[in-house]
């Protein structure tokens, strides 16, 4: 698999392979000092596009950034400037060799990530079929804020199955109330197989949380080679320790599917990855988190696999306006402009109702 990650790197630019990576043995790997998100492109924020971009980037021994490189994007074609941008804006404590610093390589991925705010003004919101998450009374006292995302299916007569917590921070009654509204939710009827459907709820309070907030960034790990060979998709779930930066410092296996198949390279990405932390009266703070990776040969750096996706990605609505100030509910993105391009049309399979869950920028 190292050799598979060499080549694409060589691919990218011959001149990727000069730089040690910066877990290599015997070096002190760079800490992130600077780690803006980039800015969610307008243009793919308002057909309500999310994906994710991995990039490789060396960190000069005066802590910026040198060569960036993206190698791969999914969807192709939405995220990658963005992407280059804010990483481009990182700055590091360099990494470190017998004392002295050192340029390395560095991988790591950035996720675009739309997200539905919890109105913190209005806990007895509800939305029809669609129940708003209630904001949990004692977190709201302590004025602790948050998210939880949730994937489900939604079946062909339109009930809710399958609801499972993929990312909470911190743990505890955010996925409860995230689960209850979920599994009270309903959608049109619809032929054909179920569909699969995630949400991410923001726990916000208007008057705390920064203006911009730090993204989540996973690292990369080398995808095992017998789940490239057996064509294997699975799935790790964790829970994490993290510092008040959102770097995970701890992490503990909860579950994996097949067992024990991807154990390794899911807390090698884990030891290297940053979330979006939570918040205690607008300060960052350490807390317990969960957080689930999911593995696909056909998106990892496996033979046969490294074909632009044909099909058009589904969108989502735009951001709304929400109701307790009539600001736009969305806070400055903090993920990551790229332009649209001329002519370009898209369209998407379905629109959500208007709902007091709004749409913002929010972090496999």
């Amino acid at each position: 698999m190292k050799a598979l990650l060499h080549a694409i790197l060589a691919l990218a630019a011959p001149a990727a392979l000069a730089w040690p990576a910066c877990d290599q043995a015997g070096i002190t790997p760079p800490v992130a000092i600077v780690r803006e998100a980039p800015s969610y492109p307008p243009a793919v924020r308002e057909i309500g596009i999310e994906g994710s971009v991995e990039v490789a980037l060396t960190v000069l021994r005066d802590g910026h950034v040198g060569w960036v490189r993206v190698l791969r994007a999914d969807p192709p074609g939405y995220f990658e400037q963005a992407a280059l941008a804010g990483v481009r804006a990182w700055r590091f404590e360099p990494a470190r060799q017998n004392g002295q610093p050192v340029e390395c390589r560095l991988l790591t991925r950035v996720r675009f990530t739309l997200a539905d705010t919890v109105d913190a003004s209005d806990p007895a919101a509800s939305n029809g079929e669609r129940p708003d998450p209630i904001y949990p009374a004692s977190l709201l006292a302590l004025r602790i804020e948050g998210y939880a995302e949730v994937r489900f299916e939604v079946m062909p007569d339109g009930r809710v199955a399958k609801a499972r917590l993929t990312t909470v921070m911190p743990r505890g009654e955010f996925e409860v109330s995230a689960l209850a509204a979920i599994r009270g939710w309903h959608f049109s009827p619809q032929l054909g197989d179920p569909r699969p459907m995630t949400r991410r709820f923001e726990f916000r309070l208007p008057d705390s949380t920064p203006n911009e907030l730090p993204t989540t960034t996973f690292a990369s790990a080398p995808f095992p080679i017998e789940a490239c060979k057996l064509r294997v998709r699975g799935s790790v779930g964790l829970e994490v320790e993290t510092d008040a930066t959102g770097a995970i410092q701890l992490a503990r296996i909860l579950s994996s599917e097949p067992r024990g198949l991807f154990d390794h390279s899911a807390l090698t990405i884990a030891h290297a990855s940053r979330l979006t932390p939570a918040y205690r009266d607008g300060r960052p703070i350490a807390a317990t988190a969960l957080l689930t990776l999911f593995f696909d040969p056909n998106k990892a750096s496996c033979p046969g696999s490294l074909n632009p996706d044909p099909q058009r990605p589904q969108g989502r609505p735009p951001a709304k306006v929400s109701r307790h100030d009539e600001r736009p509910a969305r806070r400055a993105d903090p993920f990551a402009g790229l332009s649209w391009p001329i002519g370009q049309r898209v369209t998407w399979a379905h629109r959500r109702r208007p709902a007091a869950v709004w749409l913002h920028g929010s972090s496999r």
